[in-house]
């Protein structure tokens, strides 16, 4: 069979076009798919905290706590979990050595000093008890270690280190006036407020990246929290009472 010259070119260009039209098809399906953008941020008006109503927290008793009458009273503002050394709270430390500091050093006597911290942000983990911090990941997710760099699955921040003794010297260590901790402090009369927006806003942080119910997660919260430690309606509230009633802020650790 005889192919004349325009039969060729003819089919040679139909063939090249189908060339075309493949390659393009098959460059169209090794084409990556776009991979779907993450979620955004929720918009502004998505984020709200709940508003306590005076029933809802014990604000007679955070009033009684600031209107105690002693010459000098301080409070920090804790907001980030911060250590010293593994096992050792930058909150507790430096409570206690303000506390040191006021009634031993600059003679102003034992009772004499008012202490204590608002803590909001992060920081409001440290109130919370053993059960929370096993079950919610707390020394995981928020990246306190023990010495030897895994995870601290307790709250190992708040038990005493000693028996809270009052006796000997306030410098030698083995007493009350030495001890680290959360109890210890508590024993000096140190109080601890515990915002609630923060509360609410990182347990429901940490139950989302778990993939569980916000809400149950913040009533569990606070349900756990330690002895000493208690919520007040929003920590730059108490600390503008705490200043209203004459304590000094000290500050952000």
């Amino acid at each position: 069979m005889s192919i004349s010259r325009k039969n060729f070119l003819r089919g040679s260009a139909l063939a090249a076009g189908a060339l075309v039209l493949s390659k393009k098809a098959v460059a169209e399906e090794a084409k990556p798919v776009a991979a779907k953008p993450p979620p955004g941020p929720p918009p502004p008006t998505a984020v709200h905290f709940p508003v306590l109503k005076p029933s809802e927290y014990d604000g007679k008793k955070m009033m009684a706590i600031l209107q105690q009458k002693k010459p000098h009273k301080f409070v920090f503002q804790s907001v980030n979990p911060h250590l010293i050394i593994p096992g050792l709270s930058s909150l507790y430390i430096h409570v206690q050595n303000a506390l040191n500091a006021g009634e031993f050093s600059m003679g102003w006597g034992k009772g004499n000093v008012g202490s204590g911290a608002v803590l909001y942000g992060p920081s409001i983990i440290f109130a919370l008890n053993d059960a929370m911090w096993e079950k919610y990941n707390i020394g995981a997710t928020y990246k306190l270690n023990d010495a030897s760099g895994k995870p601290e699955t307790k709250n190992v921040y708040y038990a005493a280190q000693t028996n809270l003794s009052f006796d000997g010297d306030p410098g030698a260590g083995g007493n009350v006036y030495q001890d680290w901790s959360a109890e210890a402090c508590l024993k000096r009369g140190s109080f601890f407020f515990v915002c609630h927006n923060a509360l609410t806003a990182f347990g429901g942080m940490t139950a989302m990246q778990m993939g569980l119910d916000p809400m149950a997660t913040i009533a569990e919260w606070k349900a756990n929290l330690l002895p000493g430690f208690m919520v007040v309606p929003a920590g730059v509230g108490a600390l503008h009472v705490a200043q209203e009633q004459g304590w000094k802020i000290l500050p952000l650790i």
